[in-house]
């Protein structure tokens, strides 16, 4: 299992983790959030956000 925070500034370390399953980051009322394509569809990633990709690689946001 790998876990990583979306900093809001750590989009790189997210691409390489997520890969083509992640959308480029926007800014909205203040904070930076992602999209991140998941089994349930695209799901919101905002900052302070644990992204998890879990043991059978699906994605999961804490």
């Amino acid at each position: 299992m790998t876990r990583l925070t979306y900093t809001g500034t750590n989009f790189d370390e997210v691409k390489a983790l997520c890969g083509d399953k992640v959308l480029s980051p926007y800014f909205c009322m203040g904070i930076t959030m992602l999209s991140l394509m998941t089994d349930d569809g695209f799901i919101t990633v905002n900052e302070g956000d644990i992204i998890v990709l879990d043991d059978e690689g699906k994605f999961h946001v804490e």
